[in-house]
């Protein structure tokens, strides 16, 4: 019998180019909402997978781009592309012709952006879960049977599954993206070893998780 790897990711190359306009997750989601996307990527279950520019937040779509000798075909191809985004509501003016040069080079990375702003600062992030995967082998279990979830509750009763906890052997990550403060009840001894903002707090036997935000806590070690 086969064995079964399961892949996680929050977009990959099928997803982005299949989209009218090629527009990544880093053109409608915030830093923060970026952030918690990463922390839930790269600490549940399954092997990540993080597509080209992710790691980053590039900013540069990803569009469908052909470059079919034949004129008919290419010609086909585009027409084809733009009657199927129009009759889904999509303005015809922002889906891009596969065929013109200028879709394939708007798809190209930008690599300086790496260096700048809110980009360098989710890329800290991902090299930190990287290094936060290699230091806690329960982050690297592929097994569902051994994750555990609990929503969390809030003084409003509004939260609901926005704010949930995720339990990973020793590590939980707690994840908030409703639009108030969640507070959880964590086992003593317990440290914050990785969070998305820095509002976060652990005392007194409670982790105080802002609003869009995603905290890992764990044993002292």
């Amino acid at each position: 019998m086969p064995t079964w790897r399961l892949v996680t990711f929050a977009q990959d190359h099928d997803q982005i180019g299949n989209r009218a306009a090629g527009d990544r997750l880093s053109q409608s989601l915030s830093y923060s909402r970026l952030a918690v996307t990463a922390v839930l990527t790269l600490t549940a279950p399954g092997t990540p997978m993080l597509f080209m520019g992710e790691e980053w937040g590039a900013s540069t779509p990803w569009q469908f781009f052909t470059s079919h000798p034949e004129p008919e075909l290419g010609e086909a191809t585009a027409q084809g592309r733009l009657e199927e985004f129009t009759r889904m509501g999509w303005d015809e003016s922002v889906v891009p012709n596969p065929q013109d040069p200028a879709t394939f080079d708007r798809s190209k990375l930008d690599w300086s952006e790496t260096s700048e702003g809110d980009h360098a600062r989710l890329l800290r992030l991902y090299r930190d879960l990287a290094a936060l995967r290699r230091a806690w082998p329960e982050l690297t279990d592929p097994s569902f049977a051994a994750l555990r979830a609990v929503s969390a509750e809030s003084a409003s009763g509004e939260v609901g599954a926005r704010a949930f906890a995720l339990g990973r052997g020793d590590l939980s990550v707690l994840v908030n993206l409703s639009d108030e403060v969640v507070s959880w009840d964590v086992a003593p001894g317990r440290v914050i070893v990785l969070t998305t903002d820095d509002g976060a707090l652990l005392s007194g036997g409670e982790a105080v998780v802002p609003r869009e935000a995603a905290v890992v806590v764990g044993p002292l070690r």
